[in-house]
């Protein structure tokens, strides 16, 4: 019962995430002046990651929070899942770091030998460290969860509840960004980028 709670949650969080960015893929195809230049499909993979991300992290503690008190629900260790949510950020706060620093080796790693062809393994080493907050949210807001399940408050595990804050804060924050900054290539502004 649980797995298959867990993969309507996930195929929601999808299904929600892929019908808001919908208007904007309509609007780009809309007001595209040359259709001789390329889709923006990382654009809109990105919005949709961005949105999938959120949703999955919000989604259980609003489901959790709406149906209420359940007596079977087990409690998740809140000391072990937060381990798990910090230890999950530590790679992302090292990378930070080390792009704030400007390490050589991390621009080559992302970006390969040439920046300016395409380097697959970049992109998925990003997609990869992309996936470190979503885990993190995803195990901070479970444990939300199981306690709003077992008749706890939202505020029983405030450290938990900050990680959920600030992870979607963050993934919201990216949306917003991408959408003013593409806004004037969705308007069909011409050599808007």
């Amino acid at each position: 019962m649980q797995k298959l709670h867990e993969k309507s949650a996930v195929s929601l969080a999808a299904g929600f995430a892929f019908f808001l960015i919908l208007p904007f893929v309509i609007m780009q195809i809309v007001n595209r002046r040359n259709f001789q230049e390329e889709f923006p499909v990382m654009l809109f993979f990105v919005l949709w990651l961005n949105l999938f991300a959120l949703t999955t992290i919000l989604l259980p503690i609003l489901w959790a929070k709406r149906r209420g008190t359940r007596r079977s629900t087990q409690l998740t260790s809140p000391t072990s899942s937060l381990m798990a949510s910090v230890a999950l950020m530590l790679p992302i706060v090292v990378v930070s770091y080390l792009g704030f620093i400007r390490w050589e080796s991390l621009e080559q790693l992302f970006n390969g030998p040439d920046r300016t062809q395409f380097y697959l393994p970049g992109q998925l080493i990003m997609l990869g460290l992309f996936a470190f907050p979503i885990a993190a949210g995803v195990i901070a807001s479970r444990s939300i969860a199981n306690t709003l399940r077992s008749g706890g408050g939202i505020f029983a595990h405030p450290i938990h509840l900050i990680i959920v804050v600030v992870i979607s804060f963050l993934f919201t924050s990216g949306v917003i960004t991408l959408i003013i900054d593409q806004w004037p290539c969705f308007m069909g502004v011409p050599n808007c980028d």
